[in-house]
């Protein structure tokens, strides 16, 4: 039978590890439909999207390469201290994780901004606590770097713990404002309600998946054996951050084809009506149902 210790260390870690392969790769895919889709888009929003993409896949490196530390170069050594330091691939891993989270986060507030009629309360409370969690992320890596160690501390585990707590809070606001703004109802957009109500599902999904995974991070950085199930989450986390911004991005395609169906059939309706009372109206009509099927 295998030691607890041991099972603890790599366990959570390879799962998480696993499935962040299978998040990066629909993040693969979603970065190559947004560049077959979108070539159109303004240089900043590419380039952001390049960015956040770049920094994803070094993310995923740094998440191998610190499980490849583990399982082959202390497979010899069944303590809890191998390695004694964290590697330089898990400090890497947690920077771009820490920067994903606001670069995207920011994002969102820039929607908001737009959205809200530039409302400065909710957009600066999204910025405000998106600027908290990278600080603190950054806190906690400069924390990491002095001791060798994230458990070296325990303020490195409270600082590590209000991160995700920050992130938490940020991702709660931005699905609660988006719902709300985007209502038929505050948008006044009716014709477009089937688009309007996809942005919302696609904006309500992903940040709630975003909002529990950042809640189950702040959950578990407070229990002590729940530790080593971050590394389960460690994988997975900014990832989830990447799927909703490209999520968000390629949603567009399938809204504007829902927006322009909906106006084609109102232009055939009126169509229909105005040449009611005209003597070619039958044939007319005909021809106009059999072109909207």
């Amino acid at each position: 039978m295998p030691d607890v210790s041991i099972a603890l260390n790599l366990g959570p870690g390879l799962m998480g590890l696993g499935l962040g392969f299978v998040v990066y790769g629909v993040a693969l895919g979603q970065y190559g439909f947004y560049l077959r889709t979108f070539s159109v888009d303004r240089r900043a929003l590419k380039a952001l999207v390049f960015l956040v993409f770049v920094m994803d896949t070094l993310h995923t490196y740094g998440m191998a390469g610190y499980n490849w530390v583990l399982v082959i170069f202390c497979r010899h050594d069944t303590s809890r201290g191998c390695p004694s330091t964290l590697p330089w691939e898990a400090i890497m891993a947690a920077i771009c994780s820490y920067s994903i989270t606001f670069v995207v986060q920011s994002f969102y507030a820039y929607r908001l901004w737009i959205i809200s009629g530039r409302n400065k309360l909710i957009t600066g409370t999204v910025l405000a606590t998106a600027l908290a969690q990278i600080v603190l992320g950054m806190m906690c890596m400069a924390s990491v770097i002095r001791t060798g160690s994230p458990t070296a501390e325990r303020i490195t585990l409270v600082i590590a713990s209000s991160a995700a707590g920050m992130s938490t809070i940020c991702d709660s606001v931005i699905t609660v404002c988006i719902f709300f703004y985007l209502q038929p109802k505050r948008s006044g957009i009716k014709r477009a309600g089937t688009a309007i109500q996809q942005l919302i599902d696609v904006s309500i999904q992903t940040g709630l998946l975003t909002c529990l995974i950042s809640l189950a991070v702040f959950i578990l950085m407070w229990i002590y054996d729940g530790q080593y199930w971050l590394n389960a989450f460690a994988p997975v986390f900014c990832k989830s951050y990447v799927n909703s911004l490209l999520a968000v991005l390629n949603a567009r395609k399938s809204m504007r084809e829902a927006a322009t169906k909906t106006i084609e059939l109102s232009t055939i309706a009126a169509t229909q009506i105005s040449t009611a009372d005209t003597p070619s109206s039958t044939n007319s009509s005909r021809w106009s149902c059999h072109c909207g099927t």
